[in-house]
């Protein structure tokens, strides 16, 4: 079995015992232009999950009794091994009854499935979503450092919510950028 499929496989198994208990997750980055696009488009190293920030204490022990293990915390969550698969997981915050991606426009996990992958209807976050991680990556990554299979995914997320929504989005996250923070100083 290759890469991908080993990948496709835990994505079915970790997302199906999530459905069980009610707890919803999003695939990211690279495997939800996949699924959106229901084609595989490239191999893949990891596999980006958005999972309910008030309800990490249920993820994990979801993880863990699938075999998985937190290897380390990040500034934005944590990474996790599955089956020799890397998890790069964020935590999404609630809003009314839905989830978004914290800071980022409305909408970034929608409630239901827009995504297939091997035959499967998966959650993903929206293109806004997968966009703004890329205008995040542009401010930290020289271009000249980035991967072939980063200016494929950025191209394919680019052409599915069209050029000029994606300019106008680039406006709102340097916008975004540029904003003060709000700060409790009176």
């Amino acid at each position: 079995m290759n890469t991908n499929d080993r990948h496709i496989e835990l994505i079915h198994q970790l997302f199906s015992a999530a459905d069980q208990i009610n707890l919803p997750l999003w695939l990211q980055g690279g495997w939800a232009i996949d699924a959106k696009l229901n084609r595989i488009t490239r191999d893949h190293e990891d596999i980006d999950i958005a999972c309910p920030g008030d309800r990490t204490t249920e993820f994990l022990a979801l993880l863990h009794s699938l075999g998985g293990v937190i290897t380390e915390q990040t500034s934005y969550g944590f990474l996790a091994e599955m089956q020799g698969i890397l998890l790069d997981c964020e935590p999404c915050i609630r809003v009314g009854e839905s989830y978004e991606l914290e800071g980022l426009p409305p909408g970034t996990c929608p409630p239901e499935p827009t995504g297939s992958l091997g035959g499967k209807l998966i959650r993903c976050t929206s293109w806004e979503a997968i966009l703004w991680d890329y205008f995040y990556y542009i401010e930290e990554v020289p271009q000249s450092e980035w991967r072939i299979k980063d200016f494929l995914s950025f191209a394919l997320a680019r052409e599915s919510f069209g050029e000029i929504a994606t300019q106008n989005l680039h406006e709102q996250f340097k916008n975004f950028l540029a904003s003060p923070l709000d700060s409790d100083v009176t």
